[in-house]
């Protein structure tokens, strides 16, 4: 378990002046690390009641570490007052979190920028905040704005002295019920593309664990199961932009990965331009991985899946447990409760649960992600 010393219980930081008693952020903000961290394991000790002996303790962190993680958000926007307030909607009200005691410095220096610098809602009607590490997303809900001259030269240094390297707009008439639409975007400043402390390039809509030292932990246990070598092929379902296909790229073993968002792809390509990746839906790449079977059909066949909240699609499933037939799976699951439905579907298809490690990506809410380690009988 990977914990760190704390000296005083961080929930202490969740006062209602910083952190209003409606935001539906944060279901454990009133609980310590260790009392969150008590109730999770109960929900998973409940939801994997049939694999009681492979469940694992939740690698947590505790202490300031557990605070101020978040390198990524998506906040509505509202303009009140003559000001602008940005937060999550709770009962049809937008409930301002700017001071949000889970938000990184870096977002939370640059939301106090942007609600100072920007032009009132009738000007710039925009509906929602997005930042992904060092990149900034603003959706408007317009078809196109004014000329940004509230973007001066003295602002762009004042964001890159914070840390920030691109700016965009998005115009999306529909925004609010929608975030994003697939055209409208300019990059205003920067650059289109950053890089996180282990070198990966990433865009303002690439998704990324919210606490790396976990997230690599997961990988790295991951790849100990898999054991990834030259004679391995490994099938990287719901890839990103190439943080798991790195790790069996460079084991040797012969890797295909398939990943549905367009910008995750482009960095993929980036990250990894050795690895052939297949945008869209798993469902719909069956016929491309089977080919790449065919071509090596002589290595030993493994899966790594990464699936949304909905899990993997049933389409996929039935592939691996009926064409594909990987000797080991670890899946990385942000779901527990899809999780048990996919497990108990490839339990049924004569695959067994080696262990599933649950880890704390996101501390202080009821969210906990689970790696489960499956072999084929």
């Amino acid at each position: 378990m990977l914990c760190l010393t704390i000296t005083q219980s961080a929930s202490l930081m969740f006062t209602n002046e910083i952190c209003p008693k409606l935001c539906p952020g944060c279901k454990h903000r009133e609980l310590s690390v260790e009392e969150s961290i008590n109730r999770k394991t109960c929900f998973l000790q409940t939801k994997f009641n049939a694999w009681a002996a492979q469940l694992q303790p939740i690698h947590y962190l505790m202490g300031a570490a557990s605070l101020n993680y978040r390198t990524k958000v998506c906040l509505h926007t509202a303009y009140v007052n003559k000001k602008w307030r940005f937060g999550l909607i709770s009962k049809k009200e937008l409930i301002p979190i700017e001071n949000c005691p889970v938000h990184g410095n870096l977002i939370k220096n640059c939301i106090q920028i942007f609600s100072r610098i920007l032009p009132p809602g009738d000007v710039f009607p925009i509906r929602f905040y997005v930042q992904s590490g060092k990149q900034i997303m603003l959706v408007v809900k317009a078809k196109a704005i004014p000329e940004p001259l509230w973007l001066s030269d003295n602002i762009k240094n004042e964001l890159q002295l914070q840390g920030v390297e691109g700016v965009w707009v998005h115009t999306n008439p529909s925004a609010g019920h929608k975030v994003f639409m697939k055209n409208g975007f300019t990059l205003l400043m920067g650059s289109a593309y950053s890089s996180d402390d282990t070198g990966m390039i990433y865009g303002p809509m690439s998704f990324t664990q919210q606490i790396p030292e976990l997230y690599l932990k997961s990988l790295r246990d991951a790849s100990e199961f898999l054991n990834p070598e030259k004679d391995s092929m490994v099938i990287d379902l719901y890839s990103g932009i190439g943080y798991s296909s790195t790790l069996w790229q460079k084991a040797g073993a012969k890797v295909i990965a398939v990943e549905l968002n367009g910008e995750a792809v482009c960095c993929f390509k980036k990250n990894v331009p050795q690895i052939e990746i297949l945008r869209g839906k798993c469902a719909d790449r069956i016929p491309q991985l089977n080919d790449f079977i065919k071509k090596n059909n002589t290595c030993n066949r493994l899966l790594y899946v990464n699936p949304p909240r909905t899990g993997v699609e049933k389409n996929v499933i039935n592939w691996i447990t009926e064409e594909y037939k990987p000797s080991k799976i670890a899946y990385l699951s942000c779901s527990p409760g899809t999780l048990v439905r996919d497990i108990g579907i490839l339990e049924n298809n004569n695959y067994k649960i080696q262990e599933i490690s649950p880890f704390d990506f996101f501390p202080y809410t009821h969210h906990v992600e689970c790696l489960a380690l499956l072999v084929r009988k």
